[in-house]
């Protein structure tokens, strides 16, 4: 198991300071299960979540610990900067960067071009493999 390494303190704009680890698989799994997203809410559930997630994730508040069950409503007496604050730390720290992004595509096309096939060959996907030349692709 990986070691958990506690962030902090985090002093916020407020002067409120936090602790904080990295989230797992597990808490992205347990935020879904308890804050389900219906249908006609996506992008307000996915938020929801998000923050679920963000808030699951802070073990300590002024110096006393939270012990992790009470994420939905940690945030209900926090000023709004200081949770925006928090927010941008999360998404620098944990979030996908524009370096990470990049990284992720240029993986992703490596992946698409070199693929295998199920009876081991190995394949190169024309769709979405470039043009070596840059001159249009032309289909006989």
């Amino acid at each position: 198991m990986p070691e958990k390494v506690v962030y902090g303190p985090l002093e916020l704009p407020s002067g409120k300071k936090i602790k904080f680890r990295r989230p797992t698989g597990l808490d992205r799994f347990n935020v879904s299960q308890t804050a389900a997203i219906k249908h006609d809410e996506i992008v307000s559930g996915t938020m929801r979540q998000q923050d679920y997630l963000r808030a699951k994730i802070i073990t300590e508040v002024d110096g006393k610990p939270v012990d992790g069950t009470t994420y939905k409503t940690l945030f209900n007496d926090w000023d709004d900067l200081d949770i925006q604050y928090y927010q941008a730390v999360y998404t620098e720290m944990f979030g996908m960067s524009d370096a990470r992004q990049e990284d992720a595509k240029e993986k992703a096309a490596f992946l698409l071009n070199n693929s295998t096939s199920t009876d081991g060959s190995s394949s190169q996907n024309n769709a979405t493999a470039p043009l070596t030349d840059g001159s249009p692709s032309t289909t006989s």
